[in-house]
């Protein structure tokens, strides 16, 4: 299974993650969040990329300090690695999630 599939898998059964975020410039090491949309975000300029909203609850973070866990966070899906779904499961939605957000209109899935 590829990481969007199991991205997929996790928002559907609303399982916590684990993975790896790549991007250069960030820090390295294991992250943990709950996904809420998988989506293709187009930027002003018609550049695509394809993004996944969670809310990181724990694992490194380079911007823990001024916003602590739990934390809605975007993260390019290309970037990420090592991506296992936990046998955890979350309930509580949260407060910072708008299913009607404009930037979900390619969404692929959503809670």
């Amino acid at each position: 299974m590829n990481i969007l599939d199991k991205l997929i898998k996790a928002i559907k059964e609303k399982k916590v993650i684990e993975f790896e975020y790549n991007k250069p410039e960030k820090t390295p090491g294991k992250r943990i969040g709950n996904p809420y949309a998988v989506f293709i975000l187009t930027t002003k300029d018609g550049k695509k990329s394809t993004k996944v909203h969670l809310v990181q609850t724990d694992g490194v973070s380079d911007s823990k300090l001024e916003n602590p866990f739990p934390e809605f966070r975007m993260f390019n899906i290309e970037e990420l690695s090592n991506l296992e779904l936990t046998n955890e499961t979350f309930s509580k939605i949260s407060e910072k999630y708008n299913p009607g957000w404009e930037g979900y209109k390619d969404v692929i899935e959503k809670i």
